[in-house]
């Protein structure tokens, strides 16, 4: 098999994963588009199957990280060198970036016929349901500890041999089937965990399609709300970092420094979290929903279902905040 670098592998998978990810994000809430105003559980499994994709796009090469967390993860259990880390990180950064590069590409004429900016931003980025940097951290802190926790112990480890006469054929159906786990891990975790802050669990996935945002000419667009980014950053790198640390604990019963160190950096970010919660600024919407943040998808909704029995209904005027 033809051998490409490792950091070319992690820049493809990462770009597939989100161009997939971010893209079912749009196809749901951007205004127009054919799949606009369904639900939760579509954005959950398309990201899922954009894992997989990016899996397996990667895995014969890198090992199919397309995650800092992970990296992280998989070096605190020693499975994966720390010098690797960094290049990893920054192929996954620019993979990301160009894969929400695509998405913006790809509904072009989309961003002028919506009209709610957290939308635009969300299509890019996690928004939080309820801003609170302390339940917002641990949510993401949880979720990438389960993610990559359990992306060491689903190692599908099937290997079936054949026998036909005095020939034994033994099967390997690892790289099949190991991405489709991991995909079908990261939906469940979305639907039953991330419904608080729409899940990161990943550093680059949230990161690159931020700054794309910060760049894009994106019509209307409003701020990329950096005030709320070091939440998905370093919350899903501690997570990570746990995960593979208590890993060893658990599955080797090896007890090592980084169980101490990824415990104390959850312990600080915490701390830290909790504090802003007073000091710094959080959006408006951590306690009320705004009026002007509907969607159009009631509309919408009416719209799909409107029977032209009598006579046509007067729509009132409403006026959305930009």
């Amino acid at each position: 098999m033809h051998t490409i670098s490792p950091y070319l592998a992690e820049f493809l998978g990462t770009l597939i994963m989100c161009a997939i990810g971010c893209g079912s994000i749009a196809t749901v809430e951007l205004r127009r588009s054919k799949g606009h105003g369904d639900n939760f559980f579509t954005i959950a499994f398309g990201w899922g199957f954009a894992v997989a994709f990016g899996v397996y796009a990667s895995h014969p090469y890198s090992g199919g990280h397309l995650n800092p967390a992970v990296s992280v993860g998989l070096a605190a259990f020693g499975e994966f060198e720390w010098a690797k880390v960094p290049g990893y990180v920054i192929a996954q950064l620019l993979g990301a970036m160009a894969g929400a590069g695509l998405v913006y590409l790809n509904y072009l004429p989309h961003w002028k016929a919506t009209a709610d900016q957290k939308i635009k931003l969300g299509v890019f980025s996690t928004v939080p349901a309820i801003h609170n940097y302390f339940t917002n951290a641990l949510s993401e802190i949880i979720g990438t500890f389960m993610l990559v926790f359990s992306a060491l112990y689903t190692g599908v480890n099937f290997k079936p041999t054949i026998t036909t006469g005095s020939v034994e054929l033994s099967l390997n159906l690892n790289d099949v089937l190991k991405p489709l786990a991991f995909g079908f891990m990261v939906a469940v975790l979305v639907v039953g965990l991330g419904g608080q802050t729409g899940y990161a669990l990943n550093p680059a996935r949230d990161l690159g399609p931020r700054i794309m945002h910060a760049l894009l000419p994106i019509h209307g667009k409003g701020t990329s709300r950096w005030f709320y980014s070091w939440v998905p950053i370093f919350a899903p790198l501690v997570g990570g970092f746990m995960g593979g640390a208590f890993f060893k604990l658990y599955y080797e019963s090896e007890f090592t420094l980084w169980v101490v160190i990824s415990s104390a950096c959850a312990a600080v970010l915490l701390g830290f979290a909790y504090w802003a919660n007073s000091h710094l600024y959080r959006a408006p919407s951590a306690e009320v929903i705004p009026q002007g943040e509907d969607t159009f998808a009631t509309a919408a909704k009416a719209a799909a279902t409107y029977t032209a029995t009598g006579s046509i209904p007067i729509v009132e005027k409403r006026t959305y905040q930009q």
